[in-house]
């Protein structure tokens, strides 16, 4: 699967709250890190991403960049928090046919408000 067919499976998937598909799009052993948890399992990051789908309203891609190797897309996720809508960049590297690291940048301030504990 070409790099651009991975990601875009990806995020349609996870937007769509088809999250076996997104799974399926991740090396076992992904490392993602973000604004506010770091994961070195695929299954741990789509059980917490599942949960944030959860609190979104909508997610608007704004930009997309593909290379052979990595991609990166910049899109914004609406909220009913006080966060409201956050602009997130994410990154990703791919080998193998698979999501292999995503970094995930926004600004959590707001966000980290909220959580509990």
């Amino acid at each position: 699967m070409e790099t651009q067919q991975l990601i875009e499976s990806y995020h349609q998937a996870w937007t769509n709250g088809d999250f076996a598909t997104a799974r399926r799009c991740l090396a076992d052993d992904l490392d993602f890190r973000g604004s506010i948890d770091t994961f070195s399992k695929a299954d741990d990051f789509i059980a917490a991403l599942s949960q944030f789908r959860q609190m979104v309203r909508s997610v608007t891609l704004l930009q997309s960049f593909y290379g052979k190797e990595g991609a990166a897309l910049l899109y914004d996720c609406d909220t009913p928090t006080p966060a409201g809508v956050i602009r997130t960049a994410e990154f990703f590297t791919v080998s193998k046919e698979k999501i292999s690291a995503i970094r995930l940048v926004f600004d959590a301030t707001e966000l980290r408000k909220s959580m509990p504990g």
